[in-house]
C-alpha cells in the first residue's frame, strides 16, 4: 500500500476498514474544512471525497477495526497545544469564530471580535495571544 497524504489508498489485505477526516486545528483553517473534521469514508469502491485545497488542511487517516479502541482520551495537535481527538472545545471554537468572519462581507474584525470576547472561549483566546490578536488574524481571513 502506498499512503501519501493527498491519495489514500485502501490496502489489499483488507487492514484498513475505514479512512477518517482529520482537519488541522488552527484559526487559519476555513469553517468549510472544519466542518469535515472526523468525517469518515467507508465505501472501498471510490477514494475518499477531496476536502482540502491544499496539503496543510488537513488528512484522511487510515483505521483499522481496533483503532477506535485507542480513541478513548486520545489527543491530537492544535494550535493551543494538545486536544481531544474529537477536537473538543477547542473545534467548536474555531467552528463559530469561523463561521462569523467568513458569513460576513465587511466587518470580519468586528464579528471576529465579537466571538473572541466571550467569556465561554476566554481560556482558548488566551492561548492564542489574546482577544486583540485573533481578531486583527480573522479579520485578514479568506474564505476556504
Amino acid at each position: 500500500m502506498t499512503y501519501k497524504s493527498g491519495v489514500p489508498e485502501w490496502d489489499a489485505g483488507g487492514l484498513i476498514q475505514h479512512f477518517k477526516f482529520c482537519a488541522t486545528m488552527q484559526l487559519r483553517t476555513p469553517l468549510r474544512i472544519l466542518q469535515h473534521h472526523n468525517d469518515t469514508h467507508w465505501d472501498r469502491s471510490i477514494p475518499p471525497p477531496k476536502i482540502v485545497t491544499t496539503s496543510w488542511q488537513g488528512i484522511w487517516v487510515p483505521c483499522t477495526r481496533l483503532s477506535g479502541l485507542f480513541e478513548y482520551e486520545a489527543t491530537m495537535a492544535s494550535e493551543i497545544g494538545q486536544i481531544p481527538v474529537s477536537g473538543g472545545d477547542f473545534l467548536r471554537f474555531l467552528l463559530t469564530i469561523r463561521e462569523a468572519v467568513e458569513g460576513c462581507e465587511k466587518g470580519k474584525y468586528a464579528a471576529a471580535l465579537a466571538v473572541a470576547n466571550d467569556r465561554l472561549w476566554a481560556s482558548i483566546v488566551e492561548k492564542l495571544g489574546g482577544v486583540e490578536s485573533v481578531a486583527m488574524r480573522l479579520s485578514k481571513a479568506k474564505s476556504g
